[in-house]
This record gives C-alpha cells, sequence and structure tokens, in this order.
C-alpha cells in the first residue's frame, strides 16, 4: 500500500488569457466521475485522461486519483492524491496540450517529499511547516516539560504553516533558541522529537 501525496497544481496561461484553461477545465472536470466503460476501474483516475489522449498509460507513471478541479479568474487548480510523490510527467503532458505552464505544492510526510514550485508566491505561499503533534505522545523528560511545556502545548495541534522563515523565527522565540537556519534550529528541536521542514522548489 502506498503513501499518498497531496498534490495542488495551478494551471495557468503564461498571456494571462483565459480561453484555454476554461478549456482544460472543462476536459479535466469530467474525469472525476468518470469510470471507465470497458474496465469499469475507479472513478477519477488520472489515467482516464491519459487513454483520452491516447497516451498509454502503462509508459506514463499515472497512480494518483483527482479529487477536485476548480476554475479560478487566471487559473485552474487541480488537487489530486498520488502515490508516493508528484506526477510532474502526467502534469507536463497536460500543459502541453492546452499551452498552459504550471506550478504546484505536494507533500508527502512519509517519504519526506515537500515541494513547492511557486516560487513567486502566486498561488501557493507556504514554505515551511511544523506536523501537527501531541505533547503527551512526545514522551519527553519532566525536566524538558517543566522548561518547554508551556510553549509546546501552544505549538501542538494542527499543523502549522509558514510562508516565511521570519514567522517560523517568531514562533520560537519563546524557546530562546539561537537559530539563524532550519538545520539549527532542526538541531534544537530534536530533544523534542518535533522538526520544521522546508519546501524545495523542485
Amino acid at each position: 500500500m502506498p503513501n499518498w501525496c497531496n498534490n495542488s497544481v495551478a494551471f495557468f496561461q503564461n498571456d494571462g488569457g483565459k480561453a484555454m484553461i476554461e478549456a482544460f477545465y472543462t476536459d479535466i472536470n469530467r474525469y472525476q466521475d468518470y469510470k471507465d466503460p470497458e474496465t469499469d476501474e475507479s472513478p477519477a483516475w488520472v489515467g482516464h485522461w491519459l487513454k483520452s489522449n491516447r497516451v498509454d498509460a502503462n509508459t506514463v507513471y499515472s497512480r494518483g486519483f483527482f479529487t477536485s478541479c476548480i476554475l479560478n479568474e487566471d487559473h485552474v487548480r487541480i488537487d489530486m492524491e498520488t502515490a508516493w510523490g508528484p506526477l510532474q510527467e502526467v502534469w507536463d503532458l497536460m500543459a502541453d496540450k492546452y499551452d498552459l505552464v504550471y506550478v504546484y505544492i505536494a507533500e508527502e510526510p512519509g517519504c519526506e517529499v515537500y515541494v513547492n514550485t511557486d516560487d513567486e508566491g502566486r498561488f501557493f505561499v507556504d514554505r515551511y511547516l511544523l506536523h501537527c503533534f501531541d505533547v503527551d505522545d512526545l514522551e519527553l523528560d519532566p525536566r524538558i516539560l517543566e522548561e518547554y511545556g508551556d510553549h509546546l502545548y501552544e505549538l501542538s495541534g494542527d499543523t502549522t504553516y509558514f510562508t516565511s522563515w521570519e514567522e517560523v523565527i517568531k514562533i520560537f522565540e519563546p524557546f530562546n533558541f539561537n537559530s539563524d537556519d532550519i538545520n539549527t534550529l532542526n538541531e534544537h528541536l530534536e530533544m523534542f522529537g518535533i522538526t520544521v521542514y522546508e519546501y524545495s522548489s523542485e
């Protein structure tokens, strides 16, 4: 059973136009509820789009499913779950067919996949994250809890996303760590069993 990677992909026209993103949206949207009449394969499989465009799904890694397709003012956003990691080869084919470009953000903690190719932050602004955790599950030394427990409980719960390194530094200020970069910060955080991850751009 694979680890599932959550992906969001924004397709858009470099010239700022809308005609091709609207055509692309119409095409992709119909595959969310599509079922192959020959194989009765699961709906929303990415391979349905490949087959309809005469691309042999056996030659392109396409283990993934559409979860949503949304038409926005200047782009189409596709959310999908894929096995292990992103499906750039599939997205390249989609973009080429409609003369579009794309950026994406992907997250798969089990394989430590954290990618955000949107360098400008036009569609996806997150740059760092701290996964949700329960302080009581960390089984920390009572002395560590006495010193840092209040701050850890404030951070525990939902996953925390950061749009800049400055935001990361600010939230960890109460810990009084001397951290100029993410590696130094994570060296400090190792005693708690938590890690801040940085999205790569590729």
